[in-house]
């Protein structure tokens, strides 16, 4: 095992030679012998040494005080003070320097080796706490999450980058503030304010909120984050400070939104699809009945729409999809709904008509739209539609047979030609029922 090395940093050569004896008959290695603060701090440097034991009063213009803030501040050497004054005014001088000991002359061999034992083990200690804690430190800036720690006070005492960004305010600005200034989180359901303060806490033995998401106010915006709190706890389990981690969730939620909202809408032109479809035919079924009135579903299908897509490629069908579904929207009223089913069907229901005659204005309505081609911006693309009507309560009473008898309708419409409408009739299609060019 290497022995440990010494510098000894006395200015009276007999005082000097002594403790050299005593360090060497300890086990130790002198790295060196100083006299002065400049040749202290020299060989200190040179030779770094695993501890050094300075006398504070030395010849010169700097002193052992002075020697040792320059060797600490440029090598982090352990050092332990050796003087034979212990004044106020000295010992104040020394304190700022952080010594890992003091010896006041003279002292014993044991009195020695107890002080050099206790600085190295220190320094060591306080080497792998720093080393921990650099390591922590670099963990906690890096990673994805805010994180925001406070003493038992409650005060702000460390705030990672991603914790200034998401809160608005500087680590400088922060730390030493009280939490509840710096951080202001809110109840996403109530809107109240949620405390996350150690003292609190402990006093009213409340659980910190932990795993929630919640809303982080910054100025105006109100930021969903999810939140995981902890109490740090000393050796005596008493409260010691809180720790925060807490994430930015807007882009999950707004994902989770996006699903939800395909569950029930077509994923390109954004219209209701068939399940949210025929969950608003079936309450407009109901309120129907109760209210004794009409309403009316209209089956819509694009008449060669894959010669669209077979001439000018699925990209410009797609584009034509939409447009076609934007032009319905401006025809129908606010009341109205209307969904794509797939491909090129879309469907089309009337809550309140006064009677078979209102839904075929609106087909009529559609009809006379669809002769203006539509605008692709780089082309224009002229189609027809057709259109197949059932009411309710004439042609059914639920969703299964009104849907069913809406798409009879319209495949007769294509067997008369396309560019049409018909409305449901049993047998065979009935006198209302009327092309494009004859409706009125």
């Amino acid at each position: 095992m290497n022995k440990r090395r010494i510098l000894i940093v006395e200015d009276e050569r007999l005082v000097a030679k002594h403790i050299e004896n005593m360090v060497r008959g300890l086990g130790y290695e002198v790295a060196g012998v100083a006299a002065t603060g400049k040749d202290a701090v020299r060989i200190a440097l040179g030779t770094l040494p695993d501890l050094v034991l300075m006398d504070i009063m030395l010849r010169g213009d700097m002193d052992g005080i002075a020697a040792s803030e320059q060797i600490w501040d440029q090598a982090a050497l352990p050092v332990v003070y050796l003087t034979a004054y212990a004044d106020e005014a000295t010992l104040d001088r020394a304190k700022v320097t952080d010594p890992f000991g003091y010896l006041l002359k003279p002292f014993e061999e044991r009195e020695l080796y107890t002080a050099i034992e206790m600085a190295l083990y220190k320094h060591k200690t306080d080497r792998v706490l720093k080393e921990r804690e650099r390591w922590l430190s670099t963990i906690l800036t890096s990673i994805g999450d805010g994180v925001i720690s406070t003493d038992r006070e409650s005060r702000v005492t460390f705030m990672n980058s991603v914790a200034e960004g998401l809160i608005g305010c500087r680590k400088d600005e922060c730390l030493g503030r009280d939490l509840d200034e710096v951080l202001a989180i809110v109840g996403e359901k109530t809107g109240r304010r949620v405390p996350f303060s150690a003292r609190k806490t402990s006093r009213k033995r409340e659980r910190i909120p932990d795993g929630q998401v919640l809303l982080l106010l910054r100025g105006a915006d109100k930021i969903p984050v999810e939140i995981g709190a902890a109490l740090i706890r000393d050796e005596k389990d008493q409260v010691d400070g809180t720790v925060l981690v807490f994430r930015d969730v807007t882009e999950r939620r707004l994902q989770q939104e996006r699903l939800a909202f395909l569950a029930i809408h077509d994923s390109l032109t954004e219209l209701p699809n068939r399940v949210l479809f025929n969950d608003r035919l079936t309450l407009a079924l109901a309120n129907a009945a109760r209210l004794k009135r009409e309403i009316a579903v209209l089956m819509l299908d694009l008449d060669r729409f894959k010669k669209v897509n077979d001439t000018v490629g699925h990209s410009v069908g797609d584009r034509l999809l939409k447009s076609i579904a934007e032009r319905l929207g401006r025809l129908l009223r606010k009341s109205d709904s209307i969904a794509r089913l797939g491909g090129d069907e879309f469907m089309i229901l009337l809550p309140e008509i006064s009677g078979p005659g209102a839904a075929g204005r609106v087909a009529r309505r559609i009809l006379r739209a669809f002769k203006q081609p539509f605008d692709l911006k780089d082309q224009k693309i002229s189609i027809t539609v057709s259109i197949g009507i059932a009411s309710f309560p004439r042609d059914g009473e639920d969703v299964e047979s009104l849907t069913k008898k809406a798409d009879i309708a319209m495949y007769a419409a294509k067997e008369g030609g396309r560019n049409t409408f018909k409305l449901y009739a049993s047998p065979a299609p009935g006198p209302e029922s009327g092309a494009a060019g004859s409706a009125g």
